[in-house]
């Protein structure tokens, strides 16, 4: 039996009711696809406020069980003290345990995968069978100019922790706002689009679409753990 994670990230919840709006609409699921579990690979909040995050949390509230990351967006301490997460939460959806990575840099758009969350990460691996890592930034260029700037600056990190850490079967990201289908050692690398806009192929000024709608990403994990995953937009 096969295990289905919904991945939704920039969701950049703010004071305005259309980023609560955007997020609903890709949580209404029909019941036929529903997930097993919701993985939100950051920029949860537009700028790092508790309010914002209480929102998200309500949005969120009495559906399939979830974890969130942050993004160069959140605060991560705040997000984590308002939503109950810890550094690298950990979900186990039946044969498969979700690990989120933080590698946000105070200040910075890109990501760095530092040695704190390495060791956290192998520790909640542990006993594990198939595992999938999800993190905000992106470990591999997608050919955009602007974005692949503020990319995961040290991909290498994170194929070390692949290679130590047995039955990685996917790697998640988000931050692009496009969807991502990509490899890193083999491994396959998926990114959700994004909720609160769309990126366009313009790359100098690069632009950002508010006008479309609101994106998610269904991965379907079959016992043997291989990964396909669908890319569809709110309904």
């Amino acid at each position: 039996m096969s295990t289905t994670l919904l991945q939704l990230s920039d969701p950049h919840i703010s004071e305005d009711p259309g980023t609560v709006a955007r997020l609903r609409r890709v949580l209404e699921i029909p019941s036929s696809r529903r997930p097993d579990a919701i993985i939100v690979t950051g920029d949860v909040a537009d700028n790092g406020r508790a309010g914002e995050y209480r929102a998200f949390g309500e949005a969120m509230a009495g559906g399939q069980p979830w974890i969130a990351i942050p993004g160069n967006h959140d605060h991560p301490d705040t997000l984590r003290e308002v939503l109950g997460q810890q550094r690298c939460p950990a979900l186990d959806v039946g044969p498969v345990r979700v690990i989120g990575l933080d590698v946000t840099v105070p200040g910075a758009d890109h990501g760095l995968l530092d040695e704190e969350t390495v060791r956290s990460a192998e520790a909640a691996a542990a006993g594990a069978g198939h595992v999938v890592l999800a993190l905000h930034q992106p470990p591999v260029p997608i050919g955009h100019a602007y974005v692949d700037a503020i990319m995961l600056r040290n991909p290498e990190a994170l194929t070390a922790l692949v290679q130590r850490i047995p039955g990685v079967r996917a790697i998640l990201s988000g931050h692009v706002h496009t969807p991502l289908a990509a490899s890193l050692s083999g491994v396959p690398v998926r990114g959700a689009p994004g909720i609160v806009s769309a990126l366009t192929l313009a790359p100098d000024p690069p632009e950002m679409r508010g006008d479309c709608p609101p994106g998610m990403a269904l991965h379907h994990i079959t016992e043997d753990g291989d990964v396909t995953t669908t890319f569809h937009p709110g309904f």
